[in-house]
């Protein structure tokens, strides 16, 4: 049975439990890990929930100041089976590109949830989530592959902003493995793969009134 997402499995890996524990740390499962009826997240939330896949995922950030609307970098946890692996014990370089991309992804959600929810505070919106149409899409991504990822084991993907500028976004990600096979080996960090993409969100929709 796959552990679950939760702050608790991380705090067991000494490396991930000393940077949860840093003072002002925001942890969260990421949506996208919840099953929904309309199939979106299917690949995360189900596909790739399990034992021998992504066994668990959690997202963490600095809590920003109170005048500042938006966290500039997140990192996001997970735990890796065996069941993705392109050669023995190295994850394949799909899935590599895969978390890269959804990690992205999550800093843009942890923003929009932020900046709907300050939205709600001041009486301009309603729900505990933003609406579907403030996603954001990849419009580009370029991937470096510098060393295997191993499996079994856990990892560490740290994103950023590198620039803004209306509905577009540019951000970078580096995945980072202890070397060595396994959870809960303390060793030298590495950076496996990086990454940069260009995010897009919709244009509003018009008002039909």
């Amino acid at each position: 049975m796959a552990p679950q997402d939760s702050r608790a499995t991380f705090l067991r890996i000494p490396w991930a439990a000393t940077l949860l524990k840093q003072p002002n740390t925001i942890c969260r499962v990421p949506n996208s890990r919840e099953s929904k009826s309309s199939t979106e997240d299917s690949l995360f939330a189900e596909i790739l929930k399990g034992p021998r896949t992504l066994r668990s995922c959690l997202v963490f950030y600095q809590k920003p100041p109170a005048d500042k609307e938006w966290v500039e970098d997140v990192s996001v946890l997970f735990t890796l089976g065996n069941g993705m692996n392109g050669h023995p014990n190295v994850l394949h370089g799909g899935i590599v590109a895969a978390l890269l991309d959804e990690a992205m992804g999550m800093l843009q959600g942890c923003n929009h949830e932020r900046r709907h929810m300050s939205a709600v505070a001041k009486g301009k919106a309603d729900g505990e989530l933003p609406p579907q149409p403030n996603a954001s899409y990849t419009a580009t991504f370029q991937i470096n592959y510098l060393k295997p990822v191993q499996t079994p084991g856990a990892l560490i993907v740290s994103t950023r902003y590198l620039k803004r500028d209306g509905r577009k976004t540019w951000v970078y990600a580096e995945i980072k493995q202890r070397e060595n096979i396994g959870e809960d080996y303390d060793g030298d960090e590495v950076v496996c793969a990086t990454g940069e993409a260009l995010f897009i969100e919709p244009k509003p929709k018009k008002s039909k009134l």
